[in-house]
Order: C-alpha cells, then structure tokens, then sequence
C-alpha cells in the first residue's frame, strides 16, 4: 500500500490510542500535577498511585465483587450454551437454521 492510502489507518490508530496514552499518563503524576496544567509527560513520576490501589483495603471490596460476578456469569453461560451447542450439533428439529443463525447474528451486535 502507498503511503497516502495508509494515513487515515495512522490517524485512526492514534484515535483509538490517545485515550490509553491519557490513563497510562495520568497514572503516573501526583495529584497536584494532575489538577494542575496540562503536561504530556509526568513532571514528578510516582508510583504512588499504584500503591494506594494495591495497599488500601477499601478497594478490595470492588475487585471481590467483579471476581464474584464474572464467574457466576461463566457458570450460568456455560450451562447454558453448552447444551445448546450440543443441541444444535446432534439434533435437527423443525427452525434450527432459523434459530441458529438468530443467535450468531445476535452476539455479532455490540452490547
């Protein structure tokens, strides 16, 4: 490909790559940096951010919480997609085709 055909895909990709930068970034400065004006590299590079999140016990109740629901998520998804996997593969029934191609092109739509 040319090169003028490839900076649309290079201007797309710093689109969708701006805003990690953005997190990455403020992670990084202090608080007073962070409230204060706009700097694209951390002055005061710290780690303290991190530390607080990994230490303090308040935000262990939030990671407890999303750990519990992913894996009763995974439980009920998987009992029930795997008989209908195994329902599909091995029997034919009358709208199997019909229902079939409902359920792909429903989990093809974005949430």
């Amino acid at each position: 490909m040319s090169f003028k055909k490839l900076i649309p895909l290079w201007i797309y990709l710093l689109f969708l790559l701006v805003p990690i930068y953005w997190l990455v970034n403020m992670s990084f400065k202090t608080n007073t940096e962070i409230l204060g004006g706009l700097t694209l590299f951390p002055q005061d590079f710290t780690l303290a951010n991190y530390k607080v999140i990994f230490t303090d016990e308040s935000w262990y109740s939030g990671y407890i919480n999303s750990l519990y629901y992913v894996c009763l998520n995974m439980v009920i998804s998987l009992s029930v997609a795997l008989p209908a996997a195994y329902a599909f593969s091995r029997y034919r029934f009358l709208g199997d085709k019909h229902l079939f191609f409902w359920l792909l092109t429903n989990r093809m739509a974005p949430p």
